[in-house]
């Protein structure tokens, strides 16, 4: 795949940041006060469930709608505060949805044109931005001729056509089956990290948000629970709700002190410093931290296997440890198949550092 042309040169990518934003629907508060920076050239991913503001927010940024309160920026220039607003169609943001919303009636070469002036529309910047998504040799074609996967490369060329400051895609691979979305998703992000370009995806998919993106913003409550690297997100989440949020995890009481936490799988080493030399703290194990062993002779956690799930590339196993210190079912990921039968005597160790914060430091589930 090739960059996006250069015959209309592209707006040099723009940074993003909403300070303060408030915006409910008659009583219903949506988003309350939200924080939000996005680097210039970057892609971050919006995370959260349904219901949580994700596309209110875009739609807020994309000047489709008003926020109640707080501003919104664009390259530094505020495009939104309460008193000055910029309509969409300034904005100079492209807009992916989940549909796609390509114009039935038109051709592939006429969509990715559309938003082009008349002399544009044909010819060289359209037959660029085709290569670049990979449909070379389909500008004829109509949005019925073409799969799913196809269809979203042809609404991301409409939106790269104009070349925007900040491309914001809502969900554009949710109706994709799973094979199709990993390798669209995959495209997509190639295209826009070869052109340079500032962009948003909103997702409630985990894995995609941490597969895709350059940074994870989780909205909760209206506001960004936590914003970092898909890799601090996972392993230094803010707080247990996070952890319990993204990805699978292990909570266990433990006492810490010291640099190291006392649990009832041995006393581990914990990440950060946590602050008072002795204290009850709330432990994070991944499963995949977490070994399981044949038999109950070693050190360690013992229990039995409730249950395996096969994943090809690896395993999940539920354990009981019929101990209250222990979650239950705790659970283990592992390479491979492991053999292990329903009702199987195993141990469980742990691969360190842990993660850990203050017993009831962190929201109620």
């Amino acid at each position: 795949m090739s960059a996006p042309p250069a015959s209309t040169p592209p707006a040099p990518p723009a940074d993003l940041a909403v300070a303060g934003l408030h915006k409910a629907f008659g009583r219903h508060p949506v988003l309350a006060g939200l924080d939000l920076t996005v680097a210039a050239g970057t892609l971050t991913a919006v995370l959260g469930p349904s219901g949580s503001g994700k596309t209110t927010l875009l739609r807020i940024l994309a000047g489709f709608d008003r926020p109640d309160r707080g501003s919104v920026t664009i390259g530094g220039v505020t495009v939104d505060d309460g008193r000055c607003h910029l309509p969409a169609d300034r904005r100079h943001i492209g807009y992916v949805s989940q549909e796609g919303s390509l114009f039935p009636h038109l051709t592939v070469e006429a969509n990715v044109g559309f938003g082009l002036p008349r002399g544009q529309r044909r010819g060289g910047r359209v037959g660029d931005l085709l290569d670049a998504v990979a449909l070379t040799g389909l500008a004829r074609r109509y949005p019925h001729q073409l799969s799913g996967g196809q269809q979203q490369r042809v609404a991301l060329a409409r939106a790269l056509a104009v070349a925007p400051r900040v491309v914001l895609l809502d969900e554009p691979f949710a109706s994709l089956d799973a094979n199709l979305r990993a390798a669209v998703r995959a495209d997509v992000r190639a295209i826009l990290r070869d052109a340079a370009t500032t962009a948003i995806l909103v997702t409630h998919d985990q894995d995609e948000a941490l597969s895709t993106a350059d940074y994870v913003a989780v909205i909760r409550g209206g506001v960004i629970a936590q914003c970092a690297t898909p890799q601090d997100l996972y392993h230094h989440p803010a707080d247990a709700d996070l952890a319990l949020f993204v990805g699978d995890a292990n909570l266990l009481d433990g006492v810490a002190g010291r640099g190291l936490v006392d649990t009832p799988l041995g006393t581990l080493a914990v990440r950060g410093d946590l602050g008072e030399p002795r204290q009850a703290v709330t432990v994070l194990i991944r499963p995949e931290q977490l070994d399981v062993h044949p038999g109950t002779d070693g050190q360690g956690a013992h229990g039995r296997v409730i249950s395996t799930s096969f994943h090809g590339h690896d395993t999940v196993i539920s354990i009981s440890c019929g101990s209250e210190s222990m979650p239950s079912p705790t659970l283990v990921r592992v390479h491979g198949n492991p053999q292990l039968m329903h009702g199987s005597a195993v141990t469980l160790t742990v691969r360190e550092p842990v993660c850990a914060w203050p017993s009831g430091g962190w929201p109620a589930r």
